[in-house]
């Protein structure tokens, strides 16, 4: 199943809701969000894809595990 945004606008108990619901569910999930929500998602994934566009015309994405996405966010100071 694929969420573009859908957290982005809601609450975050609404967010957390759905996502225990989807895990009682046993769905697996392509979730696209802003970094905004990022920490209610960041507990139901084990994988990230991070998408940066600096300079406004070529995108990159990195492929993370969920442990190096944490260590990343911690050693920038949680910028990413």
């Amino acid at each position: 199943m694929v969420i573009d945004e859908a957290f982005g606008r809601g609450s975050d108990e609404s967010a957390q809701y759905g996502l225990k619901l989807f895990a009682q569910l046993n769905l697996q999930l392509l979730i696209v969000t802003p970094l905004q929500k990022i920490h209610i998602i960041e507990p139901h994934v084990s994988s990230v894809g991070f998408v940066h566009n600096e300079n406004g015309s070529d995108s990159k994405m990195r492929n993370l595990s969920i442990e190096a996405y944490r260590e990343e966010k911690s050693r920038t100071g949680g910028t990413r």
